[in-house]
């Protein structure tokens, strides 16, 4: 392999049957590198032979006997390393494109060339030399960190390193029938929008930054490792500590404001922890306990932490046939959706309906949309499931405009909206199913807000482009902030239940707020969960006039919406209720 003579002093080969050329050349990079010089390709070699640590190869392309692109595939056996420069007088494109496409060309230059145009080809060369070396030397280090089981951005014990250790530890205690201690597995986030600030090596900081926190905590008999990329675990050998409060206090130690040069991260933690008890012996198995008492973690409010038991396993089991079971009913058209009616209470008529998927599990029976939809997130089926929901919806949308409901709406998970096939499936959706794309309404999450503004934006607006409406679900209760309202191409902002249930605490300001703030912007608010007769009586108090909720309707079949439809429609003809009534004066 060719080696770099000096770093300050490369070795420069020049292959030129212009002697001229050579004389004029070679004193003016004799002043920066080593060179060397050949009037053949022949010559060339023999010169290659001598110096295989030849950095730069510049060459004529037309030479007697050995051409320059002949010389070059030649060379790559004597110095694989080199860069090569094709310097030549002739335009037969044939051979400039046999001497790149054999010789790994990384510049082309035709004659005449002046020298400061040479100087920076060589320059070029070089760099991308001295690049492929230190990636070569980061590679050697990875490879030997490896061997020595240390993750090489922390220099903690590597996944392999933890799991002989915890393995050869476990086996050890078994045999003189004591306890392992206990596995902490901690899983560090960063909380957006924090995360869209930072940088791969500030990451790196970052990380560093935490390993060395973990190391100030661990006791004297701790092993520390990185298991992913913001995973860490902590093995205990002691097993008389109190493991909950170990680990919570691992979790606090990780949890603050981090100043990542001019950048402050947040972070948010969760741990898993397990209790190696006697007769545990295989590594793997504790592992994965780890991760899946983890998992339990994250849908707990601080501290997230969870112990793993055997309800723990057994809820893993669950989860993972209802996966299985899942994907299975998308792929076999085995879910169905339910309509929840959106009424306009200004004018006693029917807005819209939004689509809910439905599933109901053969052994398990009804499976909440709480339940199923994460578990689509989770494993990987958010896309498909969507693709279903916006085929069968806009199917059912024909008959539903029949009925009297003259648009349809249904979610759109942030995964679905950003996947390069989703464009074109609205199009085959609304082609195939002969829906108005006027009748058709997507709504997104403010998780939206958390991803690239750009690229959604970009999304949002080829939507509303085909004539779809496009709203903002669940407002408030997430990243939202009365700004992002400008920011993305919307029609709707549905502003979440949560503060009708809360209106006399709060709710009723955020909601006043975010009407005046639509209203400005030309959008038009749904007020949802309306589910009794006072929080229709708040509703109209705050001027909403889309509202939904089950005070109205609960989420129906296609066949249940038309005997609805008639019963609202024969309940209202007399006109607007009578608190709305009352609220103008009448």
């Amino acid at each position: 392999m060719a080696r770099m003579n000096s770093e300050n002093n490369p070795r420069i080969l020049v292959v030129d049957d212009d002697q001229e050329m050579l004389d004029a050349m070679a004193p003016h990079l004799g002043i920066r590198y080593h060179v060397d010089v050949a009037t053949c390709g022949a010559d060339g070699l023999q010169s290659l032979r001598l110096h295989p640590d030849t950095t730069v190869i510049l060459t004529d392309l037309r030479m007697p006997g050995m051409d320059g692109a002949a010389f070059l595939a030649a060379s790559r056996a004597l110095a694989p390393d080199a860069r090569r420069v094709l310097l030549t007088g002739c335009m037969d494109l044939q051979s400039a494109i046999a001497a790149v496409n054999e010789g790994q060309i990384c510049r082309f230059l035709t004659k005449p060339c002046d020298l400061p145009t040479i100087l920076e080809a060589v320059e070029f060369a070089l760099s991308e030399y001295r690049a492929e070396m230190a990636n070569r030397t980061a590679i050697r280090e990875f490879a030997a960190r490896d061997v020595l089981g240390e993750d090489r951005v922390t220099g903690l014990a590597s996944r392999e390193r933890l799991l002989e250790t915890l393995g050869a530890t476990m086996l050890e205690r078994h045999l003189i029938g004591e306890s392992a201690g206990a596995v902490y597995l901690l899983q560090v986030r960063f909380v957006p929008p924090f995360a869209d600030n930072v940088d791969s090596v500030q990451i790196d900081q970052w990380i560093r930054a935490i390993a060395t926190q973990l190391k100030l905590r661990a006791g004297p008999e701790s092993c520390i490792a990185r298991w992913d990329k913001q995973v860490f675990v902590v093995f205990e050998q002691s097993p008389a500590v109190d493991q909950r409060a170990r680990g919570l206090e691992l979790l606090e130690s990780l949890t603050a404001s981090w100043e990542i040069g001019s950048v402050c991260v947040t972070t948010d933690v969760s741990v898993g922890i397990v209790s190696i008890g006697r007769g545990m012996i295989d590594a793997q198995t504790v592992m994965g306990q780890a991760e899946l008492a983890e998992q339990e973690s994250r849908a707990m409010t601080y501290p997230k932490l969870s112990c793993y038991t055997s309800a723990t396993g057994a809820k893993a089991e669950y989860q993972r046939e209802l996966m299985s079971s899942l994907r299975k009913a998308i792929a076999n058209d085995e879910l169905e959706l339910h309509y929840q009616p959106i009424v306009d209470i200004s004018a006693n008529r029917i807005h819209s309906v939004e689509a809910l998927a439905r599933w109901s599990h053969p052994r398990f029976g009804p499976i909440s949309p709480g339940v199923f939809i994460p578990l689509a997130e989770a494993a990987g089926l958010i896309v498909p499931l969507g693709a279903w929901v916006l085929r069968r919806a806009c199917h059912d949308g024909r008959r539903l405009l029949d009925l009297g409901f003259p648009r349809i709406a249904l979610n759109v998970s942030v995964r679905q909206l950003v996947d390069q096939g989703f464009l074109y499936s609205l199009y085959l959706a609304l082609e195939e199913s002969g829906l108005p794309a006027a009748a058709l309404e997507i709504e997104v999450t403010e998780s939206v807000f958390a991803q690239d503004l750009d690229q959604v934006r970009a999304i949002l607006a080829d939507v509303r482009a085909m004539g779809i409406c496009v709203a903002i679900d669940d407002f408030g209760t997430g990243y939202s902030s009365l700004s992002y309202l400008a920011e993305l191409p919307v029609d709707i902002v549905k502003i979440d239940g949560a503060f009708m249930r809360n209106f006399k605490h709060g709710g009723e300001a955020i909601i006043d707020a975010t009407i005046a703030v639509a209203q400005k912007l030309h959008l038009n608010t749904i007020l949802e969960g309306i589910e009794t007769p006072a929080m229709l009586e708040n509703a109209l108090a705050v001027g909403a006039t889309l509202v939904q909720g089950y005070h109205f309707a609960q989420p129906m079949t296609v066949d249940a919406l038309g005997p609805w439809a008639e019963r609202y429609t024969a309940a209202h003809v007399s006109g607007p209720p009578r608190s709305l009534r009352r609220a103008n004066g009448e």
